[in-house]
């Protein structure tokens, strides 16, 4: 792999740096450095819209300190690019489970997991929703992670990309959600949240968002000085990681609870948030 001084914070790594996850998958993986106490809990880290870069990869290795086993797939390895779009395209729900599920299926290989280790799914950015996802299509998730994503009004569109309409897929999943917003987000709104929380009570399934006041999109990327808030990077990383050893320790109350701390300024305005770099 690339040392992260020959990359920008953009800069995709190539799938063949990675580590094959299966027939079309690869990814980053990440295990803790401490002995292993089985079956370790699993962390599966989707990637924002620029692929595995560097954050990608930090990010997965801290979780990996915290005590998670953590993959990260690359969601476009079988996809052809030719390293000149300004844009990645965007992916089907169908590509993004196959990744995960190859993901899974390779994490419960490593040090300390097996089939019975409990299983998490963040999703950043653009990936907010692909925890939803596979929380849908698969009955081994236990907890579902949201992290400025997943809330933006493309996530209620039909088509080639999503054939399940969002309300059907929240209500589809059981696992509980930890959600992470941002007041100055430009990609979506407080009503955008606030429209995401109402499904997940409609469909009674517990969470905790919490709406943090004056802070952008990516306010936890390092490698973006116009995003990054250090303080709030370092209690919301500790917020993420708290609250999945909590969900993944196995215990279960059969109580459905909602959390939502929110703070956000009485002259609010979505259409003055500006994009940062």
């Amino acid at each position: 792999m690339l040392p992260k001084e020959a990359r920008g914070p953009s800069d995709r790594i190539d799938p063949r740096e990675l580590t094959p996850l299966g027939p079309v998958s690869w990814g980053y993986a990440a295990v803790p450095s401490v002995p292993a106490t089985a079956p370790r809990p699993i962390l599966i880290q989707c990637h924002e819209r620029y692929g595995v870069v560097q954050h990608t990869v930090e990010l997965a290795d801290r979780f990996a300190d915290a005590g998670l086993v953590t993959v990260a797939p690359d969601f476009y390895a079988d996809v052809e690019l030719t390293g000149e779009e300004e844009r990645l395209p965007e992916i089907s729900d169908a590509a993004a489970l196959r990744h995960i599920d190859a993901a899974i299926t390779y994490a419960r290989t490593l040090e300390g997991c097996s089939d019975d280790s409990p299983v998490a799914v963040i999703g950043v950015c653009r990936t907010g929703s692909y925890g939803l996802v596979a929380d849908a299509e698969r009955d081994d998730i236990n907890a579902v992670v949201m992290l400025y994503g997943g809330a933006q009004a493309r996530e209620y569109e039909l088509g080639d990309l999503r054939s399940v309409p969002y309300d059907k897929m929240i209500r589809a999943g059981t696992s509980p959600v930890l959600g992470l917003w941002g007041e100055k987000d430009h990609t979506m709104s407080v009503d955008d949240v606030r429209a995401v929380r109402n499904l997940i009570e409609d469909a009674g399934r517990s969470y905790d968002f919490v709406l943090y006041p004056d802070m952008p999109h990516g306010w936890l990327n390092d490698t973006m000085p116009g995003r990054f808030r250090e303080q709030e990077a370092t209690a919301s990383f500790e917020t993420i990681t708290r609250w999945l050893h909590e969900r993944l320790s196995g215990t279960d109350d059969n109580q459905v609870t909602w959390s939502f701390t929110s703070a956000y300024a009485t002259d609010y305005d979505f259409a003055s948030n500006p994009r940062l770099h």
